[in-house]
Order: C-alpha cells, then structure tokens, then sequence
C-alpha cells in the first residue's frame, strides 16, 4: 500500500507504539487514582504537556487540556463561549472544518451572530473583509491555520495583529490541526495574539482518539465534562493514557521539522504533474502553503473515480477533507474561491509525509498515466520519459 492522504491522518512512529505499549500492558492504572504517583499512571499527561509546551513554546505546560481531538476541542471553544457570553458576534472563515461551521451554525440558532470571512482566488482570508467584521461587539473569530485541502497557510500573525488592533476583547481561536508538526509554531511570537488553538496527534504521526486545546494564560472557559475533576476541573473523565503516551513521543519527534525533504517531493510532484498534463491546475500553488500538499485538478477527469481506481491499485490518495468525502457538492475550500464545479470535481489530494519517497510519486504517475480517461491523458511516449 501507498500512502499519499496524510491530511486525513498518518502513520504512528514505531517510537509511537512503542511508547503506548506500557500503559496498555503493564502499567494499566488509572491515572486519577490516589496511587498513581507511586504506579506511574500519571507521567503520560505530565510528558504530553510538556512535549506540546516545547513543540509550540507555549507559556507553560498547564496550558494544555486534553481531549479526544480536535472536533472536540473546536466544539468547546463555541459552547463556552456561547454560554458565557449570551449574545454577541462570531466571525469563522468560509473554508472552516465542519467541527468549527457547524457548531458557529448551533451559535446561530441560540442568537448569535454569525460571519463567514470570504477567502480570495486562492485561498486567502480577505483582510479588509475581516477588518470591516470586527466590530465592538465581536467576541469570538475562528480562523484555521492551515487548510486541510489546499494546504494554504493563514497570516495567523497578521490576522492577530488586526484583531488587537481593531476589537481586543475577542478571543481569537485556531484551528491548526493541519499545522501542527509540518510548520514551526511560535505562540510567543507571530502566534502571539491566538487565545485558543485546537490540535489532533494523528495529524503529526500520533495515536487517533487523542489530541487538546491550548488556552492561555488569563482566557476562561467552561468545564466540557463535569464529574471527577480531572485536568483542573475542565474535562471531568478517565485520562487516555496509552494514547498521551504517544502524542507526547509524536509531539516530541515533531519538533525536528523534515520541512525541506517534503518540499522538495511536493515540487517535483506538481512539476511531473505539468509536463504529463499541461492543462491541470495547482490550487493556490502561488501562496504559502503547508510543505506537505498538492491539491490539483486534472481536466476531463472526475476526481472521486481517479482516487477510486488509484485505490484498486494499493495507492491511497485524497479529493479533499476525509470527513466529506462522497458529498456531491465536492470541495467546500474551491467552492469559497469560486473554483466552477467542472474543474474542482476533477481535483485530487496528495499529502504527503516524512514516510513519503520518490518512488511513492513513481507508482502515483505511473497509474495516474494509465488510468486517466479524459483529455489530459498523455502519449505513450512522454509516458516512457516520466
């Protein structure tokens, strides 16, 4: 099998199972019980927030509460806010993951106010939209740092920098479940103005079913989970142990970014991919975009059946966010840039990670070269070049 969806998730490091393994086996305890300083149950939550407080230099690392990943987190960031605050206005970007639209939409139905922030041709939030939005009585602005299908990068420290500016009493959430452990992450200097930040370990070569919030220092929430007491009364519950064990080995092999091994795979993708196919279309390849992700359309083709035939040959590719996939309205992100439907319903993911070879990409060109059907198909003999 090969593997090019490493937006929808990744693989855990070998360092990964193996750091999990004790806490399933041997030291099985329960971390919340009188004696887990004397069983060891406790270290799992203790070494997962200091790797998260090193990886993203946080404040310190009681900044960090853990949850089952980010949808959940994305959820409580609207649901307090929402029953702390009453009314007021929430500005969300258009190209949100479903875990922060549709829980802005429950905002909505209780009375809130909701915006959605255009993005620009190429997958850019509009900052003069964004700047006209913040009014006084804006109390929450959710933007994700990195897109889960175009990989396009936010300004985070721009966006930051305006909302001090322009509305400072507004809590300025991010969703960087994307970033995280493919870019350098800095929340004492360009990430500076981000109040909240909502992160999943298998995105960086973590375990599923794990993952948190950052909230720092100074901003409030409500509990989530109520009933125990656990991680300072803000999500009552049995702590997952094996799986903090592997997000804190996953966040501490992510601070040794492999940025330029990736790039370089992710360019010779998209430069094969021109001169096999003249006519297809990077998404957003003329601005920042996550080291990692190609999103491309090829003409004539439909995207879902090429991953689909991709597939049946062992090669695992994605046509947008994996929670979506299926939906007959096809990339919500290309939709926001005003892509037509007749080019976004050919596009294809390829996302790659520190796994990732050159000979990933060969198998890829060597069955898109042979299972494509529409006008891009190319002669056999640029096929025998590639």
């Amino acid at each position: 099998m090969i593997y090019l969806d490493n937006n929808a998730t990744t693989q855990p490091t070998a360092k990964v199972v193996e750091a999990m393994l004790p806490y399933l086996t041997d030291c099985y305890f329960n971390a919340s019980a009188s004696t887990a300083a004397f069983t060891g149950a406790e270290q799992p939550q203790s070494d997962a927030a200091n790797a998260m407080a090193k990886l993203l230099n946080a404040e310190e690392p009681d900044c960090f509460t853990f949850t089952s990943g980010a949808t959940e987190s994305n959820n409580w960031v609207c649901s307090s806010i929402a029953r702390s605050r009453k009314a007021g206005r929430v500005l969300i970007s258009a190209i949100e993951h479903a875990s922060v639209a549709e829980a802005a939409a429950e905002m909505a139905r209780a009375g809130f106010e909701i915006m959605e922030i255009p993005v620009d041709g190429h997958g850019l939030i509009q900052m003069d939209v964004l700047g006209a939005a913040l009014l006084d009585d804006t109390i929450l602005v959710s933007i994700m740092a990195a897109n889960n299908e175009t990989g396009v990068l936010q300004p985070m420290g721009d966006i930051g920098r305006l909302i001090r500016e322009r509305c400072p009493s507004a809590v300025f959430h991010t969703d960087a479940t994307q970033a995280i452990g493919k870019i350098p992450i800095d929340l004492q200097s360009d990430w500076q103005d981000i109040d909240l930040l909502s992160f999943s370990a298998h995105k960086f070569h973590g375990p599923k079913g794990i993952g948190g919030l950052y909230i720092r220092p100074g901003i409030e929430l409500d509990a989530l989970i109520l009933g125990g007491g656990q991680q300072q009364g803000l999500r009552s519950g049995t702590l997952n142990t094996p799986a903090l064990a592997g997000l804190a080995s996953a966040a501490s092999e992510a601070v040794n970014l492999e940025i330029v091994k990736i790039r370089n795979l992710r360019d010779n993708l998209e430069t094969r991919l021109m001169e096999a196919f003249p006519e297809a279309i990077i998404h957003s390849k003329s601005v920042a975009r996550l080291p990692n992700t190609s999103f491309f359309s090829l003409a004539g083709e439909d995207g879902e059946e090429v991953a689909d035939r991709l597939a049946i040959s062992g090669i695992i590719v994605g046509t947008g966010a994996a929670c979506s996939s299926g939906a007959i309205d096809g990339s919500k992100c290309l939709r926001a840039m005003g892509v037509p439907h007749s080019i976004s319903s050919g596009a294809l993911r390829v996302s790659l990670s520190k796994f990732s070879e050159i000979s990933d990409l060969d198998a890829l060109f060597s069955n898109i070269l042979n299972k494509t059907t529409g006008p891009g198909k190319i002669i056999p003999e640029t096929k025998k070049r590639l």
